[in-house]
């Protein structure tokens, strides 16, 4: 038998990766470029021209994780409170603000008063001022904040300009990622209540030399992965990461990247982190890799340009609040957006003049921030919370869902608008979408004590299944319309190397072509040989929609008159409908209707005394 698609079994792979969705707001505000900044505190972002900073390349920012203002930001060499002043003690960090990642700021888990500021230095210093970190106390001068007596703490020199964070796997605490000036020697460092521990050294990819210390590395926001742009070689690399151990491996190379005066700088992975982004200054190009696709190889032929800049640079990527990227283009007047990044190839929806940040000017760089609390702030700022398989899947294909919430609960009541089932009692739950649309996710946690409640609005999308392909017959050879890809099928089971829109069959059986579309999204159409020597030339038979509601139209274009019969048969081989026509020629077109017949598989077959072809259809 030929296997169905069934509804909830996916057959396209999607990340593992989980993405957490829980309360956190220390993304929300940003200050970057010459005077710049963004608010996304209510849902959309809106334009900031109170800075007090001019920045060149990296930055940072830090805000109130309960309501999302400002509590500082730096570009590496000054720090300016929540006042837009400089504050005391405030001058002369070493982190340049012509390094592409001059700062992150990451909250001390051993004190809530209290921000680390890692700083590197810019690559025209041979990286001399190396990684470098200080205190901020948020509680000093009256709750704007100072710099305190630690300050340009050494971790370790020459260093790149590369600097990112993300959360450990515990919760409780996180990795501050760096990478030595030469060689291969990525170097982790530990933040937790107890301190920073002393640097947990990976030899991983490529050994660094020429401009490769200059540009972006980036996590992915469930920590996972890790990706680095390699200027020099117009490459990047993506690792895993233990977030567990701090431990960097297994790369892999994507590139070369431009085709012309090559020079990459920005890079980034999409919220659920299918999708790396990648920019290139000199041909102001944003490339997307589908890391998905399977191999190495097939993640590199998965390279798209999704955008283009002009004459303004584009430089560094960075993942909003909103769910979006946002990509700094110098000297222009717009941040460039990325409107739906986990989307494949143009579907990710560029615009080159996305957001205007009220007249102020962009420049190379865009805040940095611990990877993994920037992720959409889509919950309440309780303690109910969920993580989940993937936010955008096809029509019929279903998502897991996993607790993680820190209220300890004993009991669960889940919402799946649009889902099968609607409602669920279990502590990991998942959900099946038979209908395309964006649909409402509510989790109810309680712990004997009290619930809480988190919903995440449009949170899960469904695309639509693409239409059925249609298989023709010409001679010995099987045609199926349109696809991105096809696999054809002999019994059930793949024929190797059958991936073409056509295929020479050699033998009777049931042959399946099954085609996905450029969102990954499959469908299929079935056609049973009964022999070699019944010809089919001359005929074309179509059958849509199929899968229908029990109506649906039969059509054929035949170069000669002939009598045919039509019988559809259930799954056990009882008729359910027939007709004998006589005299089809040239176009033909009939509607059938099949009442009162159950969901299901039927077998509709058309005899004459020339041919017999037998395809399947289905009722939902």
């Amino acid at each position: 038998m030929i296997p169905l698609i069934r509804h909830c079994i996916p057959l396209i792979i999607f990340s593992l990766a989980f993405r957490i969705c829980y309360a956190q707001k220390e993304g929300n505000t940003w200050y970057f470029g010459s005077y710049a900044g963004v608010d996304f505190n209510s849902g959309s972002p809106v334009a900031l021209t109170n800075s007090g900073m001019y920045d060149f390349e990296g930055c940072a920012s830090i805000s109130d994780p309960a309501t999302g203002s400002i509590l500082f930001y730096t570009n590496g060499n000054q720090v300016w409170n929540a006042n837009h002043t400089v504050m005391a003690n405030g001058s002369g960090l070493t982190g340049d603000q012509s390094s592409a990642q001059a700062a992150v700021i990451v909250p001390d888990p051993g004190n809530a008063d209290q921000y680390y500021i890692f700083t590197a230095g810019e690559y025209y210093t041979n990286g001399n001022d190396g990684y470098r970190y200080s205190i901020v106390d948020i509680s000093l001068n009256g709750g704007l904040g100072d710099v305190t007596a630690t300050k340009n703490v050494l971790l370790y020199s020459p260093a790149c300009e590369k600097l990112c964070a993300v959360k450990n796997a515990a919760g409780d605490g996180f990795w501050i990622m760096t990478h030595e000036w030469s060689g291969n020697n990525f170097v982790a460092f530990e933040l937790t209540a107890s301190g920073l521990s002393s640097g947990v050294t990976s030899s991983a990819g490529t050994s660094y030399s020429s401009y490769n210390p200059i540009g972006c590395m980036k996590f992915s926001s469930d920590g996972m992965r890790l990706a680095t742009v390699l200027s020099g070689l117009n490459e990047a690399e993506v690792f895993d990461f233990d977030a567990a151990t701090g431990v960097v491996s297994n790369s892999f190379t994507v590139g070369p990247i431009a085709q012309t005066f090559p020079y990459v700088y920005g890079i980034s992975f999409s919220p659920n982190g299918s999708r790396l982004y990648v920019t290139e200054e000199n041909d102001n190009h944003i490339y997307q890799y589908d890391l998905n696709a399977g191999t190495v190889a097939e993640i590199n032929a998965s390279k798209t340009a999704v955008g283009s800049s002009g004459s303004n640079a584009m430089k560094t990527i960075q993942l909003a609040p909103d769910g979006k990227l946002y990509i700094a283009r110098n000297g222009a007047g717009f941040l460039a957006v990325i409107n739906d990044p986990d989307s494949l190839g143009t579907l990710c929806n560029f615009e080159d003049d996305g957001f205007y940040p009220g007249g102020q000017m962009i420049t190379y760089g865009l805040p940095g921030f611990v990877e993994s609390i920037i992720i959409p702030d889509t919950t309440n700022s309780g303690g109910a919370a969920f993580a989940v398989s993937d936010t955008s899947v096809c029509q019929k294909f279903c998502i897991d869902f996993s607790d993680v919430s820190t209220n300890n609960p004993t009991s669960w009541s889940w919402t799946f608008e649009g889902g099968s089932p609607p409602l669920s009692s279990s502590q990991n739950p998942s959900a099946c979408y038979n209908l395309p649309g964006t649909f409402d996710v509510t989790l109810i946690a309680c712990n004997g004590i009290e619930c809480d409640t988190v919903t995440l609005t449009d949170f899960i999308t469904v695309i639509p299944t693409p239409p059925a392909p249609i298989i023709t017959i010409s001679n010995d050879t099987l045609f199926s319309s349109e696809g991105l890809t096809y696999q054809w099928q002999l019994n059930g089971e793949d024929i190797a190397g059958a991936t073409s829109p056509f295929y020479v069959y050699s033998e009777p059986g049931s042959y399946t072509v099954f085609v996905t579309d450029e969102n990954g999204c499959p469908n299929y159409a079935s056609v049973v040989l009964t022999g070699i020597d019944n010809s089919l030339s001359g005929t074309d038979w179509n059958i849509y929609p199929n899968p229908s509601n029990g109506t649906f139209v039969l059509s054929a274009y035949r170069s000669e008159s002939a009598m045919v019969e039509i019988e559809i048969t259930n799954a056990i081989g009882q008729r359910v409908y027939f007709l004998s026509e006589g005299n089809i020629s040239n176009s033909f077109s009939k509607e059938i209707s099949l009442r009162n017949v159950s969901r299901g598989i039927y077998f509709l077959t058309i005899r004459s005394a020339r041919e017999r072809l037998t395809r399947r259809i289905e009722v939902f």
